[in-house]
C-alpha cells in the first residue's frame, strides 16, 4: 500500500470511516506512544471495540496488531510527524497564517514522499507527446486545471481545460488516442468528472489523475496518479492544503518541462512567450 503508514494515514484522513479515523489519528498523533498500547488499552483509550483493531491491523499492516505495532515503529523515524493544531475563532489572524505554512510545508512534504519519479517522469513524457492535453476541474479543482492549462499553453504544449459539468464528458467523448487527459479532483469520487474519464477511456484516451484518494474511483479508472497530499494536522485547512498540493505537482511538471523543452518545442515557447510580452504595458505608456 505505501512504504510509510504513517504518510499514507496523515493523507487520506478524510477518507476513512470514523473508527478508522480515530485509530489513525492516534497513530498519527503520538506514534511512540501508540506502539507501548496493548490492545486493549488502546480499545478503552479511544472507545472502539478490539475487533475494530484487529480489522485496521489486517487492512493495513496485513497482519495483526503486533504487526500494526512492528510497521509504525519502523516508519517512525521517516516520518517528519506534526502535532495536530487546528485554527480556531479564537486563533489571532497572524498564528492562523503561521499555522497554515507549517501544515502547507508539511503536506508538501508529504506530497513529495508519495509520488516517485518514475511516474512522475512518465507523466511528463505524455504531456510532451500528447497531440493535445485536456484538463478536466470543477469546483475548486477548477483554479488548477485552469492554472496548469495556461502553464503548458504557455510552453508551447496544446492544451485545454474544462469546467462545466456537461461540457466534459462531451468533449471527452470526441477526443483521440494521441489526445491526454488530465482529471483534477481532491475526493476522486466527483462524478461529472469520473463519467468524462470513462467516456475518453473508452476512446483509449490515457487518463492521468491528480487527487488526494489513492483509493478512489477515480485512480482506480486512472493510467497514472499522482498524490496531492495533506498535513493530516488539520481540519477545515485540509482541502487547502490538497489544492495547494495539487499545484505543487502541475508547477514542478511546468518547471521540468520549462528546463528540458527540446528543440522544436523551443521555438512555440519562444513564439508565445513573445505574443505574451506583446500583452505587457511599459512604464512609460502609463
Amino acid at each position: 500500500m505505501t512504504d510509510n503508514l504513517i504518510s499514507y494515514l496523515k493523507t487520506n484522513i478524510n477518507y476513512l470511516t470514523s473508527v478508522e479515523s480515530r485509530i489513525a489519528r492516534k497513530i498519527i498523533d503520538d506514534p511512540s506512544k501508540f506502539i507501548t498500547y496493548t490492545m486493549l488499552d488502546l480499545a478503552r483509550d479511544i472507545d472502539v471495540s478490539q475487533g475494530s483493531i484487529i480489522n485496521f491491523s489486517k487492512k493495513f499492516a496485513h497482519g495483526g496488531f503486533p504487526e500494526l505495532k512492528l510497521l509504525i515503529a519502523a516508519n517512525i523515524n521517516n516520518c517528519d510527524n506534526m502535532p495536530y493544531e487546528p485554527i480556531s475563532e479564537s486563533s489571532p489572524l497572524c498564528e492562523s497564517l503561521s499555522k497554515m505554512i507549517r501544515s502547507h510545508n508539511a503536506a508538501h512534504i508529504l506530497t513529495a514522499a508519495a509520488n516517485n519519479e518514475e511516474t512522475l517522469a512518465r507523466v511528463t513524457e505524455k504531456i510532451l507527446n500528447a497531440k493535445k492535453v485536456e484538463i478536466y476541474g470543477v469546483y475548486r479543482s477548477a483554479a488548477v486545471a485552469t492554472d496548469f492549462c495556461y502553464q503548458l499553453l504557455e510552453l508551447g504544449i496544446p492544451a485545454s481545460f474544462v469546467s462545466d459539468i456537461l461540457t466534459c464528458s462531451i468533449s471527452a467523448a470526441m477526443l483521440g488516442e494521441d489526445s491526454l487527459v488530465v482529471a483534477v479532483s481532491s475526493s476522486g469520487r466527483t462524478k461529472d468528472i469520473i463519467d468524462a474519464v470513462k467516456n475518453a477511456k473508452a476512446r483509449n484516451v490515457p487518463i492521468v489523475s491528480i487527487t488526494s484518494n489513492a483509493a478512489s474511483p477515480l485512480a482506480k479508472l486512472s493510467d497514472d496518479v499522482l498524490i496531492a497530499s495533506s498535513s493530516g494536522s488539520s481540519d477545515g485547512g485540509s482541502l487547502c492544503e490538497i489544492r495547494a498540493s495539487q499545484l505543487l505537482l502541475t508547477d514542478a511538471i511546468c518547471s521540468h518541462i520549462r528546463k528540458t523543452i527540446s528543440a522544436a518545442n523551443k521555438e512555440r515557447y519562444l513564439e508565445f512567450e513573445k505574443i505574451l510580452n506583446s500583452h505587457s504595458v511599459d512604464e512609460g505608456e502609463i
